[in-house]
């Protein structure tokens, strides 16, 4: 399968309301052997465990790389140079250096940050205020969690959400008076 072939396959998945996980697992293997044949350092990584496209038969025979990996390799399947987005680490853990995570397409991260955060935390509700004690996108253009929160806000969050944290630190103001509104009106 092709990248493009391999993200519409993903896309549907993430959106299949009936998906097994027999589904799941053929999704798994074929994104494992693309992963195997276009990524040398993971490749590597797998043939010193034995792990092949061949003898993997389920999604848990797939290696996982170690976080630190990502600090210390290139791990994509498609040129860094072009990538979408790059998240990438703090750097707290050896001495700044921070690990990078290349997206050549960020539809699959965001479909599947959508679809799990409406399933796992909204529940029957469309909308809910929200009040992010996180630096925003701009702030953290690397940073995972930025850009989650930025999409919880914009597909689940109501106009009168907003961050409560600033370039200055935390908005103690803004904050105290969201969490009064929140203890009086019984919002979350």
């Amino acid at each position: 399968m092709t990248q493009d072939q391999i993200i519409k396959a993903l896309l549907a998945f993430i959106g299949a309301e009936d998906a097994s996980d027999d589904d799941f697992n053929a999704l798994a293997l074929i994104l494992f052997a693309y992963q195997f044949e276009n990524n040398e350092p993971y490749r590597r990584f797998c043939q010193q465990r034995e792990k092949t496209p061949r003898t993997c038969k389920g999604w848990q025979d797939i290696p996982a790389v170690p976080i630190d990996a990502f600090k210390d390799l290139t791990l994509t399947c498609s040129d860094p140079e072009q990538a979408e987005r790059v998240f990438m680490t703090s750097g707290t853990t050896q001495d700044g250096v921070r690990g990078k995570s290349y997206h050549a397409d960020i539809r699959v991260y965001d479909a599947s940050m959508i679809a799990n955060f409406r399933h796992r935390f909204m529940g029957d509700t469309e909308r809910i205020r929200m009040g992010i004690l996180f630096p925003d996108e701009t702030a953290m253009q690397n940073s995972s969690l930025a850009h989650y929160l930025a999409l919880a806000m914009a597909h689940f969050g109501t106009d009168d959400s907003h961050y409560l944290l600033t370039e200055h630190g935390i908005d103690q103001i803004r904050l105290l008076t969201e969490l009064a509104h929140a203890e009086t009106s019984g919002e979350p």
